[in-house]
């Protein structure tokens, strides 16, 4: 059975947790850079009514959540592997006017669109993000870099819808990106230099900062959401043991998280200190429960 299943099967927040019922427990550790992901389900027998719930359970609105849930983790995993400290994180928005729009006339308002270069569709805005990165690109070549250097990953969101027919919603992106040559007055004024406004921050990585910048760019719920990195970014290989955990163990964090189970957890994993408290599920349809952990590498 596959580990969305499980995240799909195991959704109650309390439970009894029936150690005894279980083969065993199986642990999916990730590490991307100082980040320690820890995944642990029971080693069961999935009865054909779990298959068939799991199964129907993948065309539910559960499965578009546990969708969006992956998402920001894997977007979290990926910065964590891939970017340091010199990264640059950026929101990009257009010169859009800022009148009324009950007051104004929709067609003069269209030709200002027409005029200013402002996207009437989300393939303008890659196209316009895409010329962005050329130029990102060329920058770091220029100090000598190499264009594989170039590191980036880019999320476009779509807003509100403006008021009338005609104007289509207002769009703008989340970017991180890092190379040589590249600081913030760089990367803002490529962008601002014919599209509009930027804003930069350097990227934290302290404790929870990967994730928090995950949550940030995948914070979107409406409309459109668009993603994508550049080819050299690598993804952390999970790693699978039967032998980490034990059903006390997990049996302990499930009765109680607060006092065991970072207790537990930091003995497992020596030199990694727990940045997100267990969360412990359980299943009408499973016996045992399934647990989630981060844990950070302490400096």
């Amino acid at each position: 059975m596959r580990v969305s299943d499980y995240d799909l099967l195991f959704d109650l927040p309390e439970g009894e947790y029936e150690g005894g019922k279980i083969g065993g427990v199986r642990t999916v550790t990730i590490r991307a850079g100082r980040s320690l992901e820890i995944l642990c389900h029971p080693i069961v027998r999935i009865s054909a009514e779990a298959r068939r719930e799991a199964k129907a359970r993948r065309s539910t609105p559960a499965m578009e959540r546990l969708n969006a849930k992956n998402t920001e983790r894997h977007i979290m995993r990926l910065i964590e592997a891939n970017f340091t400290r010199e990264a640059i994180v950026v929101t990009g928005t257009y010169a859009y006017p800022m009148e009324d729009y009950g007051m104004c006339d929709l067609e003069e308002m269209a030709g200002t669109y027409d005029r200013r270069g402002l996207p009437w569709d989300v393939d303008r805005i890659r196209k316009d993000v895409r010329n962005w990165r050329e130029k990102l690109k060329r920058r770091v070549l220029a100090v000598g870099g190499r264009a594989s250097d170039l590191k980036w990953i880019v999320r476009i969101e779509e807003g509100k819808e403006p008021p009338g027919v005609g104007l289509p919603p207002k769009y703008h992106f989340h970017a991180i990106v890092e190379g040589p040559g590249l600081d913030s007055e760089t990367v803002k004024a490529l962008w601002e230099e014919k599209h509009g406004h930027a804003h930069c921050d350097r990227l934290d990585l302290k404790d929870d900062g990967a994730a928090r910048v995950a949550r940030y760019l995948c914070k979107q719920r409406r409309g459109g959401r668009w993603w994508s990195h550049s080819r050299n970014l690598r993804a952390p290989v999970p790693r699978i043991s039967d032998r980490k955990m034990s059903r006390r163990r997990m049996g302990r964090i499930a009765a109680d998280v607060q006092r065991d189970g970072q207790a537990i957890l930091e003995a497992l994993y020596p030199g990694y200190k727990v940045v997100e408290l267990p969360d412990v599920k359980y299943s009408d349809f499973v016996t045992g429960c399934y647990i989630y952990a981060r844990m950070r590498r302490r400096d």
